[in-house]
């Protein structure tokens, strides 16, 4: 199955499509350390191919190296999401575009052989109602927070 044929998103052409989709202009990031963005993708159902309301819905950017996603909700939500969801181990706490964040560094690479996969560098903050998360599982997490900071 290819990025294309996967129920649960939607594939969007550009940024454009993607907020008149969403009803929010979503971020676009301003550095992306010379990744070319290879998807737009909305998620659109669930784990069990239920249709997630609109105002639920995520918007998931692929920049080959990482991944950006960004999705409104409740403030609670977003705080909550920012603060009490674990992404990685050793959160640190950290400040993006003067809102709270948490940061996660990039696991050491696995032992040959070891079938635990490598724990993405991870970056997620919140700004009102928007919640939004950058990872990835190459990139240090120095790298991905230059391109948080929108």
């Amino acid at each position: 199955m290819t990025l294309a044929d996967n129920p649960h998103f939607r594939p969007v052409a550009n940024w454009e499509e993607a907020a008149r989709i969403l009803g929010y202009t979503p971020k676009v990031p301003a550095r992306t350390a010379g990744a070319e963005l290879q998807s737009l993708r909305i998620y659109v159902r669930d784990h069990k191919l239920r249709d997630v309301p609109a105002e639920q819905q995520s918007l998931e950017a692929r920049y080959g190296e990482f991944v950006f996603t960004q999705v409104r909700c409740s403030e609670k939500e977003a705080l909550r999401q920012t603060v009490e969801v674990v992404y990685g181990s050793d959160a640190e706490k950290a400040l993006i575009n003067g809102c709270e964040a948490r940061v996660y560094e990039l696991g050491p690479e696995p032992a040959p052989g070891d079938i635990d996969p490598r724990s993405p560098a991870v970056v997620v903050w919140c700004e009102g109602e928007m919640f939004y998360l950058l990872a990835s599982d190459s990139m240090k997490l120095s790298e991905l927070i230059r391109i948080a900071l929108i």
